[in-house]
């Protein structure tokens, strides 16, 4: 009965990686998706999002004139603004962008509970939004993402199929009115310690599942003996 169940554990998790989708977004003014202010991405509970920052070879362009950004999780009417409220909405910050071996990447896994404090929880049925400052330079670009988290067969629930406005503080980004921004907006005006998600290189989901699929069968023999 015991091998049946470890067997049955084996299988669930690794079914449970094997479903997990990830969905990258190259984070910089040059993709054209967000030359439009409706860049939607649609995932599923448990799925992750993958921020990738802007990044160039070295000595390519110069270091004044490299994408930098601080990335916000913020309300919708933070987002139809484009102007995020205090520094606890603050994600993370792309500010390498000579990274010697691969971009910054920033994950965010869409779960609907966390163990860890700092840890964000999602709900099906609700959109969350995005939205960065530049901090190469002090204009007015704005870059905006839009999350749908849906069913797991794709379908929207009501709120997000009316344009996912919800409640109150249903975007995730709820902020502290007394950590309020500067007046002037500018984020490179006394920026604290931006809550950073794992920083990796660009390594394929599928080496972790095979990776983990090696390591199954020797702790199995193991139990067995």
């Amino acid at each position: 009965m015991d091998l049946v169940w470890i067997v049955g554990f084996a299988v669930s998790v690794c079914a449970w990686f094997a479903s997990a989708e990830r969905h990258s977004v190259y984070w910089n003014g040059t993709n054209p998706k967000f030359q439009w202010d409706s860049y939607t991405v649609e995932v599923k509970l448990n799925d992750y999002l993958d921020i990738v920052c802007p990044h160039y070879p070295q000595g390519e362009v110069p270091l004044l004139d490299a994408e930098r950004y601080v990335l916000y999780m913020v309300e919708r009417e933070d987002y139809d603004s484009c102007k995020p409220q205090s520094y606890d909405q603050m994600r993370w910050e792309c500010g390498h962008p000579f990274a010697p071996h691969a971009p910054e990447k920033f994950s965010e896994k869409f779960q609907r509970f966390t163990p860890f404090t700092l840890g964000k929880e999602f709900r099906q049925g609700e959109s969350y939004y995005y939205i960065s400052k530049p901090l190469h330079h002090h204009g007015k670009e704005c870059l905006r993402l839009r999350v749908d988290v849906v069913a797991a067969d794709g379908s929207q629930e009501a709120r997000v199929a009316k344009g996912g406005t919800g409640g109150a503080g249903a975007g995730g980004g709820v902020h502290n009115p007394s950590n309020r921004l500067p007046a002037a907006d500018d984020p490179v005006v006394v920026l604290p310690d931006v809550q950073k998600s794992v920083r990796s290189d660009s390594v394929p989901t599928a080496a972790s599942v095979s990776t983990l699929s090696l390591l199954l069968p020797s702790s199995l023999l193991l139990l067995l003996h």
